[in-house]
């Protein structure tokens, strides 16, 4: 067993640490220990002891390293060394001090180890070798936090985790252990030097935070999250890296100090990205929420710049601050983000561990959620977000009775669009909502159009009308709620009522966009509006949908996201989905297949969440109606039961998704003469989408076509007939993030 050093009250590394910061301030030292070692003289002449042990280790590693170069010209990654890591040389590097490793320049050193680039001499693989600080002469606790690090990164498989190749000892005894070389920057250099706006790190920070996610399911807490330990490598995925100070997430190693991991009074970690249980040195007090606070000071740096309190001016003012003051709204130092961001950067930061999100796939979730346009859960049960919600519950209102509905949902959708814009000045938004409150006082029986027997859509109608003539002087927030208007009217299915505020909409984002006044997502948006629309408006003689007119409005769609966000971005990725759908209505299979194989291959390579899933589900069932029309009913009737499997994990039993899927399943069944089978599916399938579309609806419509074609078999003996003809949505059925 290890003897303590000086008294016993801090730690032998606590007081190593206060020895290598007299020559190295950027070594984290417990501000405890200062005033104890006025007072307390064992601890001050081992913190002078290992000092000078330093010292003349610095002095051997100059000589060694001068004798080296004098005795031969060759490289720091051609050379071995008698001296370890800790020597400050990257001798310790050498050809054969890792059997099968050349060792070359040193890349990053932590608190706990120095990384080196290498090559795998077998495979000629480039990779990063991580060897202990201090080499033989590292603590046993030291050494006990690197096997750690090893056994850690060596059970974590993820998409933004870096994974671990092999382990081993040096020839000169140092423990050692290779892993994949990240090429990149770290996480708020990417940000500063592309100039990322607030979605792209949102964006950026999803995928973190699915990254922690998984390892916390995997009971491992990293706690030492900061913008150095996540570097974006050159496709643009973060990856988390530099687990040296993680610990299992176990009841039996939180408070036992054999465990030699984390000693009470001790603190490890970043000062600046630390919780404040975290600094309290308690090691009872950490567990998983101290990485969402981590995640909060990163996702708020990059944000706007600033690490919350970044004005304290001492560690002790940085504790008081961090415990007792809730920091500035992001919005508040970086005018145009998101009140979502605010929300959740906030949640994050909250000094009482329980006001933080629960896990990291709530957080993970709440972004996803802020990026798609849909209500984040973090936020509290204003009337806003209440209303919405409800919508989401209560899509369908047809009459009379549910006029009231329709005000709600009206208002509620037009105030969430204009909260939306809560960055800019007061004085604009009240006139926002000055309008908004105008155009619905239009619609009171009493002082407007209004009457008894108004139908939901009517009420639209005429507070599309008042909110053309009131907000004509902002008409990127006219076209802003013309289209979210435009996109109710598709949800009931009344094309005609919504082409014309679509078509609007997108010719007022088209003039906004060019004079630089909106962003390309923006414009992105009201191209998919466009899309959908044009994917199920009759037009021309022939009363078909323009598939050609809507394929070009998705391609535009698609380009414009992709120049923001890339190629794996899951909304995107579903723009292509959508877009395969079209392709395919125009009889281009193998380049809707083609075009369907891209979108999947490109999903799966992103974290596995909801909407992720729904993806899925959606792609399984583009997938179906391909192979349907290819004439291969077998094979198609088990993608749509694998879509409607898939689907039904993440939605309610009712969503009218699964309605559209059980349809399918009844179509291909009925092809394959299973009409007694395909009855209950058509029958649940009228039922749910009665209920959720409408009994108008074209999607109800079709499904009742078929259950009366299922019916008409089963009265002629069950021979099979021609299935009722297919009514698909290329947008919101089963779709994952489009909006």
């Amino acid at each position: 067993m290890e003897l303590p050093a000086g008294c016993g009250k801090f730690s032998r590394e606590a007081l190593e640490l206060a020895a290598i910061a007299r020559s190295d301030r950027s070594v984290p030292v417990d501000e405890r220990l200062a005033p104890h070692l006025v007072i307390c003289r064992r601890c001050s002449e081992a913190v002078e002891r290992f000092a000078a042990d330093n010292a003349f280790l610095g002095e051997f590693a100059k000589v060694s390293a001068r004798s080296d170069r004098s005795a031969s010209g060759r490289s720091v990654a051609e050379r071995g060394a008698a001296a370890g890591p800790a020597d400050g040389s990257a001798a310790a590097g050498g050809g054969d001090l890792i059997p099968g490793y050349r060792l070359g320049d040193e890349i990053h050193r932590g608190g706990q180890g120095a990384v080196f680039k290498a090559e795998q001499l077998a495979t000629r693989r480039a990779c990063a070798v991580k060897m202990l600080l201090g080499g033989r002469f590292a603590s046993a606790t030291q050494r006990v936090r690197f096997e750690r690090e090893v056994e850690v990164v060596a059970a974590l498989r993820h998409p933004s985790i870096v994974t671990l190749y092999e382990s081993g000892i040096s020839r000169h005894g140092e423990p050692w252990f290779a892993m994949e070389l990240v090429d990149g920057e770290r996480l708020d250099e990417h940000v500063r030097r592309l100039g990322l706006g607030a979605r792209a790190v949102a964006a950026l920070l999803q995928r973190v935070a699915d990254a922690i996610a998984y390892a916390h399911r995997r009971g491992v807490i990293h706690r030492d999250l900061k913008p150095g330990n996540i570097l974006v490598d050159r496709d643009g995925v973060p990856r988390v890296l530099d687990f040296g100070l993680a610990r299992a997430e176990r009841p039996d190693e939180q408070t036992n100090p054999g465990s030699g991991t984390t000693l009470a009074g001790e603190f490890l970690g970043t000062f600046a990205y630390a919780a404040p249980e975290q600094l309290a040195g308690d090691p009872a007090a950490i567990d998983s929420r101290c990485d969402l606070y981590a995640l909060g000071v990163v996702f708020y740096e990059c944000l706007t710049g600033k690490r919350p309190f970044d004005g304290a001016k001492s560690i002790g003012e940085l504790v008081i601050q961090k415990t007792m003051r809730t920091p500035e709204r992001p919005s508040a130092l970086a005018p145009g983000i998101d009140r979502d961001f605010d929300v959740i950067a906030l949640r994050l930061l909250a000094s009482d561990p329980s006001q933080r999100y629960e896990t990291a796939d709530a957080l993970a979730e709440d972004l996803a959620r802020s990026l798609d346009g849909r209500p984040i859960l973090a936020r509290e049960d204003s009337l806003t977000y209440v209303v919405r919600r409800n919508l989401r519950r209560h899509w369908i209102a047809t009459t009379a009775g549910v006029v009231v509905l329709a005000t709600i949902v009206v208002s509620g959708i037009a105030l969430a669009v204009l909260y939306a814009n809560a960055e800019s000045a007061r004085e604009r938004a009240e006139h926002q909502l000055d309008a908004v409150l105008a155009a619905l006082e239009q619609s009171n029986p009493e002082t407007g159009r209004g009457t008894s027997d108004m139908r939901a859509t009517e009420f639209i109608g005429y507070v599309e009308a008042s909110l053309e003539e009131a907000l004509a002087d902002d008409p990127a927030d006219l076209a802003r709620l013309l289209r979210t208007m435009g996109l109710i009217h598709l949800g009931f299915e009344k094309i005609d009522q919504a082409a014309a505020p679509i078509e609007r909409s997108y010719a007022l984002y088209k003039e906004a966009f060019a004079r630089g006044e909106i962003d390309a997502l923006r414009m992105a948006d009201a191209a998919y509006a466009l899309a959908r629309l044009r994917f199920i408006q009759p037009a021309g003689e022939a009363k078909a949908a323009d598939y050609p007119a809507s394929e070009a409005a998705y391609r535009e769609a698609i380009a414009l996201r992709e120049s923001v966000t890339g190629r794996d971005d899951l909304v995107t990725v579903d723009l292509i989905r959508q877009l395969s759908i079209v392709i395919r209505r125009q009889k281009r299979l193998e380049e809707a297949r083609g075009m369907l194989d891209e979108a999947l291959l490109r999903a799966s390579r992103l974290p596995a969440t909801r909407q992720r899933e729904e993806f899925d589900a959606a792609a399984l069932s583009a997938r179906g109606f391909i192979t349907a029309e290819l004439g291969d009913h077998e094979q198609a009737l088990a993608e749509f039961i694998a879509a409607n499997a898939a689907i039904s994990r993440v939605v309610e039993p009712n969503d009218f998704r699964v309605g559209i899927s059980l349809r399918n399943i009844a179509r291909e069944k009925l092809s394959l003469g299973r009409a007694e089978s395909a009855r209950a599916d058509a029958e649940r399938s009228v039922e749910i989408l009665r209920e959720r579309k409408g009994a108008d609806a074209p999607a109800t419509r079709a499904a009742e076509a078929l259950l009366d074609e299922i019916k008409s078999a089963l009265a002629k003996g069950g021979r099979e007939v021609e299935s009722a003809g297919e009514v698909e949505s290329a947008g919101a059925a089963g779709s994952a993030g489009a909006r």
